[in-house]
């Protein structure tokens, strides 16, 4: 042993009256019990959480859980019904891509707050063959898109008692982040609001992705990705100018719409079909150069 480790070997000794052999059997005993008994040590003081120790927020369809560890829990889900392949369905699309929006719409609320998505639970009205294969298909391939293994995180429930003839789903995504990187409340006075993608809703929204004019994941990851983008929040039923809004309310501020701009800000965005990002007026063209998808300014934070 180093003569400093020595030393100190030999003063504890002394002060408890031991040998040098005794000080080092009982401090190697303590070491090895401490080794064996580990996770029953450290379990009590950062995974025992009670309820109260649990503080809660909400951001549109987004439920943020703030552990005391440091830590949060954040869901976010989405339904639908009567869009799919079944005869008494309002609009007729393939089950893939219904599954494709669900996962989309529901991945987004989640991994706009900066949390990563761990758990993905899909509860569907319709059958397990053909129509809810399909449909978790869809999930599926919009899961590994952000690089998740559905056979992991994916769980699913189907409907095999009774013959349904009208389509019924819905999404659940449970993710995690550590507290200090949400993105919550980061916008800043004077940002600009942008509006990436147009909104859509039914019918529109299989054209409008051939064209090119609406937020995909792909693009939520990279926004994420930039240092200069403050909030971001995925659009939905209630329309650009609603979550535009909540975007300034969450922070305190006022906002302000701009009449012209370019985009219809009370249009239902659909399965998310928009994105809204809060920047610094000077990145406005470093965001332009990023994203190849439709870039509207809507409004400013006062």
């Amino acid at each position: 042993m180093p003569p400093k480790v020595l030393a100190d070997v030999d003063n504890l000794a002394e002060k408890h009256s031991l040998t040098r052999s005794e000080v080092i059997r009982q401090s190697l005993t303590i070491y090895l019990h401490l080794i064996e008994n580990m996770g029953s040590l450290l379990r009590p003081i950062a995974f025992q959480v009670k309820p109260s120790q649990i503080s809660y927020a909400r951001r549109g369809d987004v439920s943020i859980l703030k552990m005391p560890t440091g830590h949060a829990i954040v869901t976010g889900s989405t339904s639908s019904g009567a869009v799919g392949p079944k005869e008494f369905d309002r609009v007729k699309v393939d089950g893939q891509v219904l599954g494709k929006f669900l996962a989309r719409v529901a991945l987004m609320d989640v991994i706009t707050t900066g949390a990563f998505p761990l758990l993905l639970s899909l509860t569907l009205g319709v059958e397990k063959q053909s129509t809810g294969a399909a449909i978790s298909e869809g999930v599926s391939r919009e899961a590994r898109s952000i690089g998740l293994d559905p056979q992991q995180v994916l769980l699913e429930n189907t409907e095999d008692n009774f013959e349904t003839v009208q389509t019924g789903a819905g999404l659940t995504v449970v993710g995690l982040a550590n507290e200090n990187e949400l993105r919550l409340g980061k916008t800043l006075p004077g940002d600009l609001i942008v509006a990436v993608g147009r909104p859509k809703v039914g019918e529109e929204v299989i054209a409008a992705e051939a064209r090119g004019e609406i937020a995909d994941l792909r693009n939520v990851a990279q926004l994420c990705q930039c240092r200069y983008v403050h909030d971001i929040s995925a659009v939905g039923g209630f329309g650009i100018a609603s979550e535009a809004k909540m975007m300034a309310y969450g922070v305190g501020r006022q906002l302000k719409l701009w009449e012209k701009s370019g985009v219809d800000l009370n249009k239902s965005a659909g399965p998310a079909t928009v994105v809204l990002v809060t920047i610094d007026g000077e990145r406005l063209e470093d965001l332009t150069s990023l994203i190849s998808k439709p870039i509207n300014v809507i409004g400013e934070i006062l």
